[in-house]
C-alpha cells in the first residue's frame, strides 16, 4: 500500500449464522490491501487469523451495492460446517493469490488445513466447490499453451485424493491449430486411465462454454 495508508477495521457482510467479524487492513483513498488480519467471533469464541489481502475497493459500485468481502466462506471439506479461506499474498503460480484455509471443528474452533492451503500454492486461486459430487476443483497453466484442471476429493481422515486431471494443450495435435485434451481419471488405489482427443478451435470453444455452464452454479457467491 502506498505512502499515506492508514489502518482500518472493516466489517464483514456475508458471514454464517453465529459468526461476527471484520478485517484489519491498510487503506488509502478507498482502496485497501496488504498485511492485516481477519477478526472473527463464532458463537462467542474469538479468532484472529493473519492475512495478506489483495487490493480491493471500499467504494460500492453503484447505489447500495454491498462491498464484497475479501475472504471466502464455504464448506471446503463437506462436513456441513462453514470454513474460511483467508488470502495470504501472491504465492501461487504466476503471481496468483494463495489462501490459508481454516476448517471449523465440532467445538467451533478453526484449524488451518495444510493440505487444502497448499492447493492454492500449486494451482491458481481458491478451490471451487462441487457440492453435488463433493469435489474441490482447481485450475492452473504452464505458459500460454497448456491449461490444466484437477479434481480432489476429501477423504474421511481429512486428507486429499486427486481423482481427475485434464490438460488442454494448444498446438498439441497433428493439425497445427488443434487443441489436444488429455483426461486422466485416478482410482482410490492409484490406478490411472487416460483418454486423449483432439479438437478444432471451434469445437474447443464449444467445449469451454459447456464447461462454464457446468461450473457456474458451483462457484461460491463471495469467491475472489
Amino acid at each position: 500500500m502506498a505512502l499515506g495508508a492508514y489502518a482500518e477495521t472493516l466489517p464483514l457482510s456475508k458471514l454464517p449464522q453465529g459468526w461476527q467479524g471484520g478485517i484489519e487492513v491498510q487503506c488509502r483513498e478507498g482502496f485497501c490491501s496488504g498485511e492485516g488480519a481477519v477478526l472473527l467471533q463464532i458463537n462467542g469464541r474469538k479468532h484472529r487469523l493473519p492475512a495478506d489481502f489483495f487490493t480491493f475497493s471500499t467504494r460500492p459500485d453503484s447505489g447500495n451495492t454491498p462491498i464484497p468481502d475479501p475472504i471466502t466462506v464455504d464448506d471446503f471439506n463437506f462436513d456441513d460446517r462453514p470454513d474460511i479461506a483467508v488470502p495470504r499474498g501472491q504465492q501461487g503460480p504466476y503471481g496468483s493469490w494463495s489462501d490459508d484455509i481454516y476448517l471449523q471443528t465440532e467445538d467451533e474452533n478453526l484449524l488451518k488445513s495444510q493440505e487444502l492451503s497448499e492447493l492454492s500454492d500449486y494451482y491458481m486461486g481458491t478451490p471451487e466447490i462441487d457440492r453435488k459430487r463433493k469435489l474441490l476443483i482447481v485450475y492452473g497453466k504452464s505458459g500460454a499453451a497448456i491449461h490444466y484442471t484437477a479434481h480432489y476429493r476429501v477423504t474421511p481422515d481429512g486428507s486429499l485424493q486427486q481423482v481427475y486431471q485434464r490438460d488442454d494443450i494448444h498446438g498439441g495435435c497433428k493439425r497445427q491449430t488443434g487443441i489436444k485434451i488429455e483426461e486422466t481419471t485416478i482410482s482410490a488405489n492409484g490406478k490411472q486411465h487416460t483418454r486423449t482427443r483432439c479438437l478444432t478451435e471451434a469445437q474447443y470453444e464449444k467445449q469451454i462454454k459447456r464447461d462454464l455452464e457446468e461450473t457456474r452454479p458451483r462457484r461460491s457467491g463471495n469467491a475472489k
